[in-house]
């Protein structure tokens, strides 16, 4: 009986899928593309922009930020070189805290008086180039003395504080303008900036600093 069954829808399936391939399909309409009153989609062409970012996205390069330059002058001179080698570039201008020298000094006393009481005893003990601050942040301090370089300005202040007297030093600092060059650079060029910046100015302390290629 089972088996009956079975059959027969097997049976029925066979026409409904033989139905469905002839006569039935002969009443399927397709939709409509457009719907009366609602306003078509319509694909945009590729702008040349998007058609870069698309290439630029496929770019196998790596960008770089490279300096500091204490001339603007200095810097398009590089810059003229990076592009000679047929790369992008930009010049970034940053401000920043130039160091003067160190200063090495005695903190404020609270009245000339004492200040000059600590000058006269640093006399007797025979420290020499110190002398009193007259006027400004350091006024009524003893200083000990500048130095251009931190390794002689700390060896002073331990010096000074092995005879007694608490010694500090600090850097001295003005504002100052540098510049910085930006630049795009494919895999395997290797352009020579290290060189360049030698053959241009050979005092220039500067460094290649890998960045985000955003320019």
């Amino acid at each position: 009986m089972i088996a009956k069954l079975v059959t027969g829808l097997l049976i029925v399936n066979i026409l409904y899928f033989i139905w469905s391939f002839t006569l039935g399909n002969k009443e399927y309409i397709a939709p409509p593309k457009n719907e009366t009153g609602i306003a078509s989609l319509v694909l945009l062409p590729l702008t040349s922009s998007d058609a870069y970012k698309s290439e630029g996205s496929k770019r196998q390069s790596s960008c770089y930020t490279f300096g500091p330059f204490n001339s603007k002058k200095i810097a398009k001179r590089i810059t003229t070189k990076i592009n000679d080698f047929g790369l992008a570039t930009e010049i970034n201008k940053q401000k920043t805290m130039q160091t003067l020298n160190f200063f090495v000094f005695l903190q404020s006393l609270p009245s000339r008086k004492e200040a000059e009481k600590v000058f006269q005893d640093m006399t007797e003990n025979e420290i020499k180039g110190h002398s009193i601050v007259e006027t400004g942040p350091y006024k009524n301090a003893i200083s000990l003395g500048s130095f251009e370089d931190l390794d002689k300005a700390r060896r002073h202040s331990e010096y000074v504080r092995f005879l007694g007297y608490d010694a500090k030093y600090t850097a001295r600092k003005t504002p100052k303008e540098v510049y910085w060059i930006n630049y795009d650079e494919p895999f395997g060029s290797n352009a020579p900036v290290m060189q360049w910046t030698k053959e241009i100015d050979p005092r220039a302390s500067v460094q290649k600093i890998p960045k985000a290629c955003d320019f």
